[in-house]
């Protein structure tokens, strides 16, 4: 497990601006037994001028520059069944968190990175990353699906992998609530992790 230390932005700062406060973020790092699955939780140190997830989602969606190589391979957004829907839009569901994010809270996210297997499409592999995803996160957490596929832009890389954003406050008829602190800890990663390698064996077994 390591740990990364909060940024903050100074670039492009007019003078006399309060520093801007990124997101912190903790990682369990892949394991022996199941090397493609890496775990992150994303927090807040502070409370004031907080950049929010949209800067993180954005560099996730377009990792180049190149305006039509640049781009993620593929985007999806998961919903709780009750939620409006407007918020199928990633844009509109992640500038919706960050407005209706309290300053008391820290929690904001989880992040799942699995990695696909080399020898299958990766758009079947996608496939199995976001039934995961429908199963054990959405039924109350709006998740954000990234697909990036170097070879898409002429690229080697280092593997077809799949991002899973997990937004930590619940999401009802009535909006987001509170944050979920059994999804940012140690015990939300234990579960996602023997969710993910229960459900990948079953699907395998299926298929």
């Amino acid at each position: 497990m390591s740990m990364l230390a909060s940024k903050e932005a100074v670039s492009d700062q007019d003078e006399g601006e309060q520093p801007r406060t990124r997101m912190s973020v903790f990682v369990h790092p892949s394991t022996d037994e199941v090397p493609e699955f890496t775990w992150a939780r994303h927090y807040y140190k502070g409370s004031e001028n907080r950049d929010g997830i949209r800067p993180w989602l954005d560099k996730k969606i377009f990792p180049g520059s190149d305006p039509r190589f640049g781009c993620a391979a593929k985007l999806d957004v998961l919903l709780p069944a009750a939620a409006s829907g407007d918020l199928a839009r990633s844009g509109t569901l992640v500038d919706r968190y960050d407005e209706t994010h309290p300053q008391y809270e820290k929690h904001v996210m989880v992040h799942v990175k699995i990695m696909l297997d080399d020898h299958e499409p990766w758009h079947a592999g996608f496939e199995r990353v976001r039934s995961f995803a429908r199963a054990h996160f959405a039924d109350r957490f709006a998740t954000v699906l990234i697909a990036h596929v170097p070879a898409m832009g002429g690229l080697t890389g280092k593997g077809n992998h799949v991002h899973c954003a997990v937004l930590a406050r619940t999401l009802s008829i009535n909006g987001f609530e509170g944050a979920c602190r059994v999804l940012c800890s140690d015990q939300g990663y234990e579960a996602a992790l023997t969710a993910w390698r229960d459900h990948k064996e079953s699907w395998d077994a299926a298929a």
